[in-house]
């Protein structure tokens, strides 16, 4: 909340916090290399690209259902409770289908824009329990919802792992992707089918760097690739 244009409220309510476990799937997407171009930007070129950013979470609560999403700068989280999916699966399904609609989107936005624009979303996705936060404070503006859990930091740690258009998901999205891969994968259709990638030994070693990212995901996350895309727009893997 940005202080000078807000005046806060209070009631008399007295503070309570709410918690409750749920599992969700975690996406967090950021555009690569755009705190450097930044610097040699315009404010007008910079507003731009921030609206395109505001303009795709929009667009994904339309068509994507996720359940939560926050602004947070050049990027976003994303976040499907699974309870309103049925399954880990379907859910994974939703945030997949949402991920690669975000390249797929940038890259035709960019190549229309009249300046040179950054190079790309990086995406990590994670998966897990999480206890989302319900506070209810006496002041009314501070009653946002938010959630805290291993997912949450895991996967802001693997978006890092990700290049510009390149897609990294931790290592129980990859089993999940593994088991039903015709609905995460999309396997059984030529175009549209989507391929995980193990990470080569430079990968490994970054995300053992990265504190807090526990052993599986450290040796188990995966890139995930959209081949017949990449050979057609974007020609590269997304992989660091």
């Amino acid at each position: 909340m940005y202080l000078k244009q807000h005046s806060l409220s209070l009631s008399a309510a007295e503070t309570f916090i709410h918690g409750e476990k749920l599992d969700v799937i975690v996406v967090y997407a950021d555009l690569r290399g755009f705190a450097q171009w930044s610097l040699g930007s315009n404010p007008t070129q910079i507003t731009r690209v921030i609206e395109v950013v505001y303009d795709r979470v929009i667009q994904l609560a339309f068509f994507y259902k996720h359940t939560f999403h926050k602004f947070l700068g050049d990027g976003f989280v994303l976040i499907w409770e699974v309870k309103d999916h049925g399954t880990r699966t379907e859910a994974l399904h939703w945030a997949m289908e949402a991920a690669f609609e975000i390249h797929k989107r940038y890259w035709y936005i960019a190549k229309d824009l009249k300046f040179p624009a950054p190079l790309g979303f990086g995406i990590g996705i994670s998966c897990g329990e999480v206890i989302r936060i319900d506070p209810e404070t006496f002041i009314p503006e501070l009653n946002e919802p938010d959630f805290v859990g291993y997912p949450m930091n895991s996967g802001s740690r693997l978006q890092k792992l990700a290049g510009p258009y390149g897609t990294v998901i931790d290592h129980a999205c990859a089993e999940i992707a593994e088991r039903d891969s015709t609905r995460v994968l999309r396997e059984q259709n030529p175009i549209l089918q989507l391929e995980l990638i193990k990470p080569h030994n430079k990968a490994v070693s970054l995300a053992n760097t990265m504190t807090g990212l526990n052993e599986h995901d450290i040796f188990g996350f995966r890139y995930v690739v959209w081949p017949y895309v990449k050979k057609a727009l974007w020609i590269v893997d997304g992989r660091i």
